[in-house]
């Protein structure tokens, strides 16, 4: 018996010092920058929380700058840069991108009402919708990569930081990170879990600048027939037969419209010029028309944005030359 209990604490004594030894390289490494304070989040190895990052830089900065401006939605807020939003801004006012990828109606709602409670100025505001994206979601998302900042969700930060603790130790993740760590360099079967583009965060707008596609695009002639099979043919417009806005993220909406007057804000509601060029369905449609009337512009479906191949970097993201058109016809010339 004595024989057996000790091979039974050998057996587990081993797991749990390499549990041990994985933690403690999980707080030396600190793999998604949110266990210590960062100035700058640019050129991560693994892909950061963006929510996380984009409240983390407003909780730091805004003291400092005095935020009165801001883009909200998703990665695709990418295409509206804040140097481009400023010159149809009151002078001295100053732009922030409160973004989030995959950013749904409940983040954008959250983010609102946090300005609000903090008493934050919320002067001019974009709003990106999408079809695809915006109304996915209606409560905070369990994966480490897309959790809200607990300042935004109200959970407890033992709950927020236990999601990165699993998604650390889950086998994939361990492999392929601690692969790149050993070789130092991206590898292709890393994708999903490593980052080969080097991304660049504006430490006073948090734009999201990512220099490397528009270079590819500028120095390869042949960039869009290489990637023929990622743009797809498409069927012309449509009209989604799916009504995604439910009657909790209409009250979201309802609660977004509420904040926005209550600042008096001067915003636009953007929908998305996706490659796809599929619309709303009507009822989805109806429900945003409603609540927010001439502040509404619908770039969705088959237009001059859309058409050309040439506007996207891939099928999902548009460039920032479509984002500083649709601005130009949604503001009017420039001084």
């Amino acid at each position: 018996m004595k024989q057996f209990l000790s091979r039974l604490a050998s057996f587990l004594v081993i797991p749990a010092i390499a549990i041990i030894i994985l933690l403690a390289l999980y707080v030396y490494f600190d793999p998604f920058k949110v266990l210590r304070n960062y100035t700058d989040y640019s050129s991560a190895a693994v892909e950061p929380d963006r929510d996380y990052v984009s409240t983390e830089m407003f909780i730091k900065n805004h003291g400092k700058y005095n935020y009165n401006s801001f883009i909200f939605g998703s990665s695709r807020t990418v295409a509206f840069r804040p140097n481009s939003w400023r010159q149809y801004l009151p002078d001295g006012d100053s732009p922030f991108v409160f973004d989030a990828s995959d950013e749904s109606v409940y983040g954008i709602d959250a983010k609102l009402k946090y300005l609000d409670a903090k008493n934050a100025e919320i002067k001019n505001a974009l709003i990106i919708v999408c079809r695809d994206q915006t109304f996915a979601a209606s409560e905070n998302s369990n994966s480490h990569l897309f959790t809200s900042h607990p300042a935004l969700s109200g959970e407890s930060r033992f709950n927020f930081q236990m999601r990165f603790v699993k998604g650390y130790l889950t086998p994939r993740f361990l492999v392929n990170f601690y692969a790149y760590k050993v070789l130092g360099k991206y590898k292709t079967f890393m994708s999903g879990y490593i980052q080969n583009e080097r991304i660049i965060y504006d430490t006073i707008t948090n734009e999201v600048s990512v220099l490397i596609r528009e270079q590819n695009i500028a120095n390869d002639p042949a960039y869009y027939e290489k990637r023929k099979d990622m743009f797809y043919v498409r069927e012309g417009e449509q009209i989604d037969s799916v009504q995604r806005i439910s009657s909790k993220q209409l009250f979201m909406l309802q609660e977004i419209k509420r904040i926005l007057e209550k600042h008096k804000t001067s915003y636009k509601v953007i929908l998305s010029p996706l490659y796809e060029q599929m619309k709303f369905s009507s009822y989805d449609m109806g429900i945003l028309r409603t609540l927010f009337g001439d502040h509404l512009f619908d770039f969705s479906g088959k237009n001059q944005f859309t058409e050309p191949v040439t506007n996207y970097y891939e099928s999902s993201h548009y460039r920032p030359v479509v984002g500083d058109s649709i601005l130009h016809l949604i503001y009017g010339k420039k001084d």
